[in-house]
């Protein structure tokens, strides 16, 4: 299966129209706009009729399969699309991947529309299936990339964008592509000469970043305290789980622990993120820049107050604060590297 970005796409159907298109991710709008590029691509070649079905643990695979086999009177052509819910279980789609599989066709464009979950991945076997079909990775883009998702807009709308505006769009921006590209389209419109400096793009903009506990993590990994502490207020700000935050947290830095250990034994790092399966090559990159710029005395400073945290929390029931976090962010994101 060919993996691409969702901006690759436009350039990916004009060559070729695939029988078969999985949408994996968590960004609304990546999912929705890769969505609606297939299907009117789709229908340029006449495959006219549309069915949309949205899943969940009761629905009949056996009425779903019968589309595939049964042609309308009226088109030969059909695109089917299948949403499936952020709960949704991999158990149940691998059942039916193969059969799925087995019944596709030239008169057919399945579309699976999956918003990411912990279960279901890019990793799975099931995917496997789809050998002659496409991977669109509608994650939410990181900074680097959302600049050059921004610069790809700009040139798309006839814009000419400098660095610092687009530097402000994405500090103002990051995690709401669908506010992101009203901005850019309201831009083109009071600025008919197209033009975008610094100053005319910061009398419109507006903090609309929104952001989720990878974002957090990612920043922590990166060693970028600054970046870490805007976003922790923005998490509380909007509710988000602590407990969670403390989880996920919990869980990378016993892994970087880990692997730090064993590399000072003679492993490579190679091996090691093969061996705890770690697949995506951002994650990839993210821990071994932080396997390499974090000391095991750092290391052990997050371990001993992530387990002070926790007790605090399980044992005393204080509530999860701001606070904690961020004396964690500043052990973890200290640039002097400790021996």
């Amino acid at each position: 299966m060919i993996w691409i970005y969702p901006e690759q796409l436009f350039i990916e159907l004009k060559k070729e129209l695939r029988s078969v298109y999985v949408l994996l991710g968590n960004d609304s709008y990546f999912l929705e706009n890769s969505c609606l590029n297939i299907v009117n691509a789709a229908r340029m070649l006449n495959f006219n009729e549309y069915v949309q079905i949205s899943l969940d643990v009761h629905s009949d695979w056996e009425n779903i399969f019968n589309l595939f086999r049964v042609s309308s009177l009226f088109e030969k052509r059909k695109i089917l699309l299948l949403k499936f819910p952020q709960d949704y279980s991999v158990a149940i789609l691998k059942k039916n991947a193969p059969l799925l599989f087995s019944l596709l066709h030239d008169d057919l464009v399945l579309i699976l529309y999956i918003h990411e979950s912990n279960q279901i991945n890019k990793n799975n076997i099931w995917l496997q299936c789809f050998k002659t079909g496409m991977f669109v990775d509608c994650s939410t883009p990181t900074h680097t990339r959302l600049i050059m998702w921004i610069e790809n807009q700009a040139k798309n709308m006839k814009l000419v964008i400098e660095n610092l505006a687009c530097q402000l769009l994405c500090y103002y921006y990051e995690g709401n592509l669908t506010l992101l590209n009203q901005t850019l389209q309201n831009l083109s419109c009071i600025y008919p000469d197209g033009n975008l400096n610094f100053i005319r793009v910061k009398k419109i903009v507006t903090d609309s970043a929104y952001f989720n506990i990878y974002h957090w993590i990612e920043s922590i990994l990166t060693g970028n305290k600054q970046r870490a502490d805007r976003i922790l207020k923005k998490l509380e700000y909007i509710g988000v789980d602590l407990e969670l935050l403390l989880c996920k947290i919990r869980s990378e830095m016993l892994m970087i622990t880990n692997m730090k250990y064993n590399m000072v034994q003679g492993e490579s790092l190679f091996n090691l993120l093969k061996q705890y399966k770690i697949y995506r090559k951002y994650h990839c990159m993210l821990l071994s820049r932080a396997v390499n710029r974090l000391s095991l005395y750092q290391l052990h400073q997050a371990i001993e107050l992530l387990a002070q945290i926790e007790l605090i929390y399980k044992k005393d029931y204080i509530v999860l604060s701001r606070s904690s976090f961020e004396l964690l962010s500043l052990i973890l994101c200290h640039d002097k590297r400790i021996v």
